[in-house]
């Protein structure tokens, strides 16, 4: 069949339009399939097209990581071995002095101590530990039998330059401190500011209207430092003879040289404590506080022949008060906080005034042991009293020294009560024990404020109203 010419040209038109068709139909196809790879490799979740995620500029121009550098000095290595081999007085002398430079420098200059000591084991073994004493480091070696000599390590870290200040350079100064052999070292602080003069208790008034006053003293003139200005500075120390358990205090001042023995700072301090007692000290702000273990501390005793069960703790609690850049014996008047309570009660005891006495107890059942002792109305009786440790409880304790057969502990602390409907909070004697003589408390006593020295308030025969006095 022969086709004419109108149909050719109708049949190439068609073909022509359906080619066009399948290119703009292929073309969107392809728009979007790329579409969607585009959209896939734009999720950051889809791990398919990971390799399709642009690269991130800083990445590409970062500079390669510094080698981090080990905080290790072979020089305190080689001192710590050639110790090893030999453990002599000799060998440790020559790495104690080795170990002061190589502190100075880096890279264990600005490390910290716990890094130092991790990456020279041997350091461990000797008992190393760095006491952190407010403005400089004590380093010490509490296991090491040939330890005649502590470091002492003062100075700063370097900073950066800031707008209008120029960098500082790190500086750092390690000194040799020598003491004596098998001792251990637990504790350090820098003293800088002196506490306020103690305060004076004095007796205004007469009869029922005397009352007890606080003045303050005249403080002495602080003498500044030679060549430092505002309150001298001191390095104290604390630690115990590993042997005995005694407990030594060093004090240090500041000089050109470096740091030199201070003997002033603990002239008003009596030298048994100093040097003849056992325990621990701690520091509190600028104060020392001496825990003091007696030497026959008591036992612990179920109550029996109407005595009151004896107390576990017999350590008593000495505070040293930095005042005027020395350290004196606390003197707290008996009129504050729980010292006061047990001198009311005393007092009431001494009178003969049991009804009196049971105010300042937490239980009247209390009252009959020291009728039992024979103690009320002994108005020529003497009583001393010494701070002991806090009871477990809370609290505090005390040990009142009668110079007869027996001594009384007594732990005092905070009563909450409802009074007249509204709930009231005083202080009170929550416990009272029977104890045996202390010899050692008595010599403390002669250091220790005494009741006799400072006048007695007129009692009042109201319990009620003396337990109301003693809201807090």
């Amino acid at each position: 069949m022969k086709m004419t010419k109108s149909a050719r040209l109708y049949i190439s038109e068609t073909n022509r339009l359906s080619n066009v068709s399948i290119a703009l139909l292929g073309s969107l196809l392809v728009t979007g399939a790329f579409s969607g790879v585009a959209a896939l490799a734009a999720d950051p979740t889809d791990k398919r097209f990971a390799t399709l995620k642009p690269a991130d500029p800083a990445t590409t121009n970062a500079a390669p990581a510094v080698p981090v550098v080990p905080v290790v000095s072979p020089a305190l290595q080689q001192a710590l071995a050639a110790y090893s081999q030999s453990p002599d007085q000799a060998g440790f002398d020559r790495m104690v002095n080795v170990m002061k430079d190589v502190l100075c420098l880096p890279p264990l200059r600005d490390a910290d101590a716990s890094v130092v000591i991790k990456n020279h084991p041997q350091l461990a073994d000797l008992g190393a530990r760095v006491i952190d004493a407010g403005g400089a480091k004590v380093w010490a070696f509490n296991k090491c039998p040939f330890a005649q000599t502590c470091i002492i390590l003062t100075g700063h870290p370097g900073s950066p330059a800031l707008p209008g200040k120029p960098a500082i350079p790190a500086a750092y100064r390690a000194q040799l401190l020598s003491m004596p052999q098998n001792i251990s070292i637990w504790s350090a602080k820098i003293v800088t500011k002196s506490n306020p003069a103690p305060m004076k208790v004095v007796k205004v008034g007469k009869g029922r209207n005397a009352k007890l006053v606080k003045q303050a003293a005249p403080a002495a003139p602080v003498a500044a430092a030679p060549g430092a200005p505002g309150a001298p500075k001191y390095l104290v120390i604390a630690g115990n003879d590993r042997s005995t358990g005694l407990i030594t205090l060093y004090g240090l001042k500041p000089t050109d040289a470096g740091w030199a023995a201070a003997p002033d700072l603990f002239t008003s301090v009596p030298p048994f404590l100093l040097s003849s007692v056992q325990g621990k000290a701690s520091f509190s702000g600028s104060d020392i506080v001496l825990a003091i273990a007696s030497n026959k501390p008591p036992v612990e005793k179920p109550a029996a022949a109407g005595k009151a069960a004896g107390p576990a703790s017999g350590s008593y609690k000495i505070v040293l008060k930095f005042v005027n850049s020395k350290y004196l014996l606390e003197g707290k008047a008996p009129d504050e906080g729980p010292a006061m309570v047990i001198h009311q009660f005393l007092q009431a005891v001494k009178d003969g005034r049991q009804d009196v006495a049971k105010a300042w107890l937490a239980d009247d059942h209390l009252a009959s042991i020291p009728k039992y002792l024979g103690l009320y109305g002994k108005s020529d009786q003497v009583y001393k009293l010494v701070a002991m440790s806090n009871p477990m409880g809370g609290g505090s304790r005390f040990r009142v020294v009668t110079f007869g057969k027996d001594d009384l502990i007594l732990d005092v602390g905070t009563i909450k009560k409802t009074l007249y409907g509204k709930p009231a909070s005083y202080v009170a004697i929550k416990a009272l024990f029977v104890a045996p003589p202390d010899p050692f408390a008595k010599k403390l006593v002669g250091v220790t404020p005494n009741f006799e020295r400072i006048g007695d308030p007129a009692p009042s025969s109201d319990a009620t109203t003396n337990k109301i006095e003693q809201k807090q």
